[in-house]
């Protein structure tokens, strides 16, 4: 690691200079860390979880870092903080540094001779497609270590310590290379025995049936009755979780019916789909910064990826 008084001028260049007497103490940098994990999650609180502080521990490093700098980083609401003009500044060169800091430590994680390739994945995507296959990746290739991440947010990859991310959106993603997955798109799902048991015809059919919602995404089960011709339309009982990998299981053990995303459910056993109609709502991809091939280990895993799909459609 750069000894402290190295990383200063690349820390704080975008932000007013920390007094000449406080330096990069270990008392600052731990309110760098925590000032970065706010501004990166988007709340104390956030930050705090991420940090295994209190909520109240993040608030107080962070305020004595704006009196060490002399103004504020953040303008505070009743549930949210954003950053100002100089929190977004000093934001820019903070996340990079930490960024760089657990990549360069990243190999001394590994085994002796073995190389790391860390992901981040959408749920979906991680748990019914990607983690069934990967023996067959480690099969191939037994030297990368993979360290895979499951989050619904987008990832900054130029402040976080991934390598790769695989995102939903429709390609444009400004100074990142992107590759083309696949398309995705809605369709309900439920348990095989539940659906003989209950006969579903027609898409009318789903207001007398329980329907499985997905907290991340409130608003996809509405999009589908609007695509299906049913706008507006009401079901009479509702379940709500976390996730669409819980939504799956919770069909399958005959909860209600959930919101399927095809092709990743196409071969999930025990899940049937009662009807044909699939609402397309963007596609699948792997998004990188840097020439793939100064990656030898992210070079690897795209050709695994794109044999694998190939293989699947």
């Amino acid at each position: 690691m750069a000894p402290p008084d190295a990383m200063r001028p690349h820390l704080l260049k975008a932000a007013r200079p920390l007094p000449a007497a406080a330096g990069l103490t270990p008392a600052v940098l731990l309110a760098l860390q925590a000032f970065e994990a706010a501004v990166r999650l988007g709340s104390f609180k956030a930050a705090a979880a991420a940090l295994h502080l209190s909520p109240s521990a993040v608030s107080h490093r962070i305020r004595k870092l704006e009196r060490t700098l002399g103004e504020p980083l953040f303008t505070r609401a009743h549930r949210a903080v954003l950053p100002t003009r100089a929190g977004t500044a000093l934001a820019a060169t903070t996340g990079r540094a930490f960024a760089d800091l657990l990549r360069a430590a990243a190999p001394a994680e590994s085994a002796p001779g073995r190389r790391r390739l860390r992901l981040a994945a959408a749920p979906p995507f991680a748990s019914a497609w990607l983690i069934p296959r990967m023996g067959s990746f480690l099969a191939a290739h037994p030297e990368i270590e993979l360290a895979i991440e499951t989050l619904s947010r987008p990832v900054d990859l130029e402040t976080e310590p991934f390598d790769a991310a695989i995102r939903v959106g429709d390609g444009t993603f400004p100074g990142l290379t992107a590759l083309h997955l696949m398309e995705i798109g809605t369709t309900p799902v439920a348990g095989e025995a539940w659906a003989r048991q209950h006969g579903l015809a027609q898409p009318a059919d789903l207001m007398s049936a329980p329907l499985i919602h997905v907290s991340s995404y409130p608003l996809a089960w509405p999009l589908w009755f609007k695509g299906a011709g049913l706008g507006g339309a009401v079901a009479s009982q509702t379940v709500w979780v976390d996730t669409f990998g819980a939504a799956w299981e919770a069909a399958e053990h005959g909860v209600g019916v959930a919101l399927g995303l095809m092709p990743l459910v196409e071969h999930a056993r025990g899940l049937c789909r009662p009807f044909a109609f699939t609402l397309p709502t963007g596609s699948l991809w792997l998004v990188h910064t840097g020439a793939e091939r100064s990656q030898p280990v992210l070079r690897a895993f795209k050709r695994w990826l794109m044999a694998e799909l190939g293989q699947n459609r």
